[in-house]
């Protein structure tokens, strides 16, 4: 029984040490001396040796002074950092080398202290971002919105990781900092417009498919005239031949159907993938621009590539609609290049 008492013991210190050098290793807070501070720093430790050196007592008093001033500082910049919340609002589009507004709330969760002097930064796995946003005081249980401008460069999906939260107050000396998990993934759609050069982008026009209910095309013969139908559709000959009324039946011309082809297959030779890369990205940008002009203007458009990501299709169809331009633009941004290879005979799509 004692065994199994000093091995619970045993087992607790433990987890409790390991939990402190965690602590230890990887600190909530991070901390940095600004050039004021280093001034400071240096007036305090010349301070502190001519203090000890000549034993002058009001040397002590100014040392002291100097030291409450460092220690009142980490007790402010803590809880100026302690009891916010924070929350990321991307964009609902995001086009590559478009700015586009990231907005970045905060609560301060806090009773009765105020924060103040807040910086927030934006963490971009694989990038940095250039903008920050400063809040200069955010009220006990407020909260406040600020935005930054965000240019992605290119398209695809960017994944935001966390948020560096700093602050410099009260004295502006150490500049104290925390790491806020906020994880959020944006699809960056490529920017649709007609490309500057030529590209390799192959479009077909499609037949116009018929359908067989009413509509204003040419006249497919004649049937009995129904409530509602305009005089002018009255067919006068044969209804004196028929003894009835009848009117024209009229043929409905339905959209066209727009292929678009894009050849994201990279070359064997490394030496043009630099240039085959500029060039897919241009096709890209024009394949966009076409399918959304094909989109406005009625008409079906069928995309098709030598390949697609891995957890997507090798072709994509889109009926006009309210959400077709977003599909076909997801499409195009998650199109990557292909290593050089053999010719699939299915990989130009369904």
């Amino acid at each position: 029984m004692k065994d199994a008492r000093w091995v619970h013991y045993a087992k607790r210190v433990y987890w409790r040490m390991r939990g402190s050098w965690s602590w230890v290793l990887s600190p909530p807070r991070k901390l940095r001396v600004t050039r004021e501070g280093k001034v400071f720093l240096g007036v305090t430790i010349g301070v502190g040796l001519a203090a000890v050196n000549t034993g002058n007592n009001l040397l002590y008093l100014v040392l002291g002074l100097l030291l409450s001033l460092v220690t009142l500082s980490g007790v402010l910049s803590e809880i100026a950092l302690r009891g916010l919340d924070f929350r990321r609002r991307l964009p609902r589009r995001a086009f590559a080398g478009v700015p586009a507004l990231v907005e970045i709330e905060v609560h301060n969760r806090k009773r009765y202290a105020p924060s103040y002097s807040i910086e927030v930064e934006d963490r971009v796995e694989g990038r940095r971002t250039d903008k920050r946003c400063y809040f200069l005081k955010i009220s006990a249980g407020a909260r406040q919105t600020a935005a930054y401008r965000r240019v992605a460069p290119v398209r695809g999906v960017e994944r935001y990781r966390s948020l560096r939260v700093a602050t410099r107050f009260p004295f502006g000396l150490f500049e104290k900092w925390r790491e806020v998990t906020l994880p959020e993934d944006q699809l960056v759609f490529p920017y649709p417009r007609p490309a500057e050069r030529r590209s390799s982008v192959a479009r077909v026009l499609g037949d116009l498919v018929t359908h067989e209910e009413r509509g204003h095309g040419e006249v497919d013969g004649v049937r009995d005239l129904v409530d509602g139908d305009p005089v002018r559709d009255i067919h006068w000959p044969k209804t004196a031949a028929m003894d009835k009324v009848v009117a024209r039946e009229r043929r409905r011309e339905g959209a066209r159907l727009v292929r678009i082809e894009v050849p994201n297959r990279a070359p064997s030779e490394p030496a043009g993938l630099k240039d085959f890369t500029v060039r897919l990205e241009d096709d890209i940008r024009r394949a966009a621009f076409v399918a959304l002009d094909a989109l406005r203007q009625g008409a079906q458009v069928q995309l098709l590539a030598q390949d697609a990501p891995a957890e997507g299709p090798r072709g994509l169809l889109a009926r006009p609609s309210t959400h077709a331009a977003d599909r076909v633009l997801a499409f195009l941004a998650r199109l990557p290049p292909l290593p050089a290879g053999p010719e699939d005979p299915d990989a130009r799509g369904p």
